[in-house]
């Protein structure tokens, strides 16, 4: 959930799926976008890179769960550095819908840009009534997650209500936790793919 050009998010590791949904659904939360398969594609420049500046452009592409994986849309999202506030990621960020994402790739690429991660994820959203949070569990290849995206009162209640504390809170990337992931398994896969 985007306000104002900024995000605040955190992450919180789920250990089971079926609980974490029925968790959710106890808080009274309504599904606002169902359960999808995001395969989001990080870009960046070898001369001037945005990463240099800990800033990312990213695709995203939001298809159906199940094969043949009909696309339901696309966003491209340009993120700037990040901090840490009161314990929640907070950056800029700026998302527009996109159509012709293969050939948006291509103007990337003519630009100068190239894919640098590439990374999938199951993703279900809710939201409570009322409230303007995005509670989302994503199911990537490295572990569940809970991400809990709006204001940073309504996160900590939140994070509080499905049963954790600040201690439990994760700032990082998805990318940073699967090298992570990597470096404890061994697995040398460049992207984190089903």
């Amino acid at each position: 959930m985007q306000k104002d050009n900024k995000e605040l998010e955190i992450k919180l590791p789920i250990s089971d799926l079926q609980t974490a949904f029925e968790k959710v659904r106890k808080l009274g939360a309504e599904l606002h976008l169902s359960r999808h398969l995001e395969d989001n594609l990080l870009f960046d420049r070898k001369h001037e890179p945005l990463s240099t500046h800990r800033m990312l452009l990213r695709m995203r592409n939001l298809t159906k769960p199940d094969p043949p994986h009909e696309e339901i849309k696309s966003i491209l999202t340009f993120k700037g550095s990040p901090d840490i506030t009161d314990g929640a990621k907070d950056r800029e960020e700026i998302e527009c819908e996109i159509s012709g994402a293969h050939n948006l790739q291509t103007i990337l690429s003519r630009l100068g840009f190239e894919v640098t991660f590439r990374y999938q994820k199951y993703r279900t959203v809710f939201r409570p009534k009322g409230i303007e949070l995005d509670i989302c569990i994503d199911e990537p290849p490295i572990g569940n997650f809970f991400e809990l995206e709006g204001d940073i009162l309504r996160i900590h209640e939140y994070a509080t209500k499905l049963g954790y504390n600040r201690d439990d809170y994760v700032t990082h990337s998805y990318v940073t936790l699967y090298y992570r992931w990597c470096q404890k398994t061994g697995t040398n896969e460049p992207h984190m793919l089903f």
